[in-house]
């Protein structure tokens, strides 16, 4: 009985939460979302950047697969939410 009643109490307790790993950005791509998160348009970050256009694009499809989001606005947001982006590139509150 004291095995059984045991054993009951195991199962009946809940699962514990899964736990799911926060992603990480490489530095470039923590740079390049923050360059998004300031405004800056693709061509912008490339010339700040000194790369082509092409290698942003390549970076934030990077970004969007680590956060799994579709779009530029996603994954600031999400950045910001989970601590990813330094503070100097949130926009001020209010």
């Amino acid at each position: 009985p004291a095995i059984a009643a045991a054993l009951v109490r195991q199962v009946a307790r809940p699962a514990p939460e899964p736990v799911v790993p926060t992603p990480t950005l490489s530095p470039r791509e923590t740079e390049v979302l923050a360059l998004v998160a300031a405004g800056r348009t693709n061509a912008r970050i490339a010339l700040e950047l000194h790369v082509t256009p092409a290698t942003v694009k390549t970076h934030l499809l990077h970004v969007f697969e680590k956060l799994g989001v579709g779009d530029r606005t996603r994954a600031v947001t999400l950045a910001m939410e989970l601590g990813l982006l330094p503070p100097a590139a949130r926009p001020p509150r209010g």
